[in-house]
């Protein structure tokens, strides 16, 4: 586990950066669809371990797309976002419905 930890964190500068942009053009756009800032703040750690990890899963199991590196750590970069957000965004329903039953089951009767 600490190799992976390891790997996924040691990565270079241009890989640190295309993360953080494509981060914070994730979180951004979110702010834009749902105005709620704070969704968009919390969310933005999960945005980049999802990059990171996408990153690493392409280094480890030998993906690679296009024949240059930069290309690739963008597009895995992408897709580590992409799955990031969707993860979130149904556990964020599972939470919502989860609480919506736990509040219908102390309604008062009339």
């Amino acid at each position: 586990m600490l190799e992976v930890l390891s790997r996924a964190i040691d990565v270079d500068t241009f890989t640190l950066l295309s993360v953080a942009a494509l981060s914070g053009w994730a979180g951004l756009l979110l702010m834009f669809v749902q105005p709620k800032r704070m969704l968009a703040l919390a969310l933005m750690p999960g945005f980049v371990v999802g990059a990171l990890a996408a990153n690493y899963f392409f280094l480890e199991y030998g993906v690679f797309p296009t024949s240059e590196d930069e290309t690739n750590v963008v597009l895995a970069s992408t897709i580590g976002v992409s799955v990031a957000l969707l993860i979130m965004i149904a556990l964020l329903r599972l939470m919502g419905a989860i609480n919506k039953m736990r509040l219908q089951s102390y309604k008062i009767p009339h």
